[in-house]
């Protein structure tokens, strides 16, 4: 069965962040004070891509209740995206701790 994407030709991807740092203190610092989830050291997870946002928020309430995404359960994201539109069109670095970048 094929699904047709939603209005505007666009999806909803479903991610998860999982935060590999703690602070000094102990603690891991998962959301921002302005709400948007902490980018520090995180690997990020896609759950899941849907048609329609509301598809892609079912799953994230049910993935809440999983091993590992119960732990941290403010680290979900949904973000629309665009289908046949590049994302990544002027490559990319990588930069390492000491301020080196490499193409």
């Amino acid at each position: 069965m094929t699904t047709v994407p939603g209005a505007g030709g666009e999806v909803f991807v479903l991610w998860h962040a999982r935060h590999l740092v703690l602070e000094e203190d102990g603690r891991t610092i998962h959301r921002d004070p302005d709400g948007g989830i902490h980018d520090d050291e995180e690997e990020w997870r896609i759950i899941g891509i849907y048609a329609d946002e509301a598809a892609a928020e079912r799953q994230r309430k049910a993935s809440i209740l999983l091993p590992g995404f119960r732990d941290e359960p403010d680290c979900f994201e949904i973000s629309s995206l665009a289908i046949d539109q590049d994302e990544w069109v002027d490559g990319y670095f990588t930069e390492y701790p000491d301020g080196r970048q490499q193409d």
